[in-house]
């Protein structure tokens, strides 16, 4: 009779081990510490980062249409790897921001390249003042501050036929990323 007894404790042990409820709760608390293991190795890995090295020169010359990138230098798993420079074609109204390592809170930290927008930095001028006069039919659009070359040119205003239903929203520059952005205005449904 206790053979029995511990034959069937054994069978309900190894049924309940087998049973999805119990896996899931053992997966879940593996899932957990897989994570928190996870977690730890990256921390231990900022804080075995060393600096990275002085940026190699590249030797490239000039093409048509292209940009070059230069090199930089990549933290992979507990080393530094130098990925090579490349040529990128040129986009029109873009600079090629190059990636960097910054330094924050005691780790080193990647600060990614890519192509950003050109444009102003600074704020447009306070708009001119115009002098019109109503016209019937006629909606006046004001004056605006363009963005042309590397400098403010101001856009004199002018009188676009009225839209039965629509409305003028005039053109406006947004500060997006350290750059400002012209918004374009046109006519909008009410």
């Amino acid at each position: 009779m206790h053979r029995t007894w511990k034959r069937l404790l054994i069978a309900v042990l190894i049924v309940t081990a087998a049973s999805p409820a119990f896996a899931d709760r053992r997966d879940h608390r593996d899932r957990r510490h897989d994570r928190h293991d996870r977690r730890e190795m990256k921390r231990a890995e900022r804080r075995a980062m060393r600096a990275p090295p002085p940026v190699r020169q590249e030797r490239w010359k000039p093409r048509r249409g292209y940009v070059w990138v230069n090199g930089h230098w990549d933290w992979r798993g507990s080393d530094w790897v130098w990925v090579s420079g490349r040529y990128e074609r040129e986009r029109s109204g873009f600079r090629y921001r190059e990636p960097t390592w910054v330094q924050q809170g005691g780790a080193w930290v990647a600060v990614d390249g890519g192509w950003v927008a050109m444009g102003p930095t600074v704020a447009p001028p306070p708009p001119r003042q115009e002098r019109w006069k109503p016209r019937r039919g006629y909606v006046w659009v004001d004056g605006h501050w363009d963005w042309r070359g590397n400098r403010w040119t101001w856009v004199p205003g002018r009188y676009e036929r009225e839209r039965l239903g629509h409305v003028y929203r005039a053109p406006r520059w947004e500060q997006r990323g350290g750059v400002y952005v012209n918004v374009s205005g046109g006519w909008v449904v009410r």
